[in-house]
């Protein structure tokens, strides 16, 4: 598995919450070796969610319609 955000190498790890604010106290995810970010199931969802209910934005400018290379 590769990482999203700097192409690492994601390893499988058991991730436990200490601090008790989970329902669950351990859960299995991915962390990459170079960056150290996480992703789990839970992680994937909320993005999933996310996702679906941002709208993308279209930008129009009067003052620039479109770039023109020199």
């Amino acid at each position: 598995m590769t990482c999203e955000r700097c192409e690492g190498l994601m390893v499988s790890e058991q991730i436990c919450d200490l601090q008790g604010t989970n329902r669950e106290v351990c859960a299995n995810g991915y962390r990459c070796l170079l960056c150290g970010n996480v992703v789990d199931a839970t992680i994937l969802e909320n993005r999933r969610r996310s996702s679906e209910t941002v709208e993308p934005l279209t930008v129009y400018s009067r003052r620039m319609p479109r770039l023109v290379a020199a």
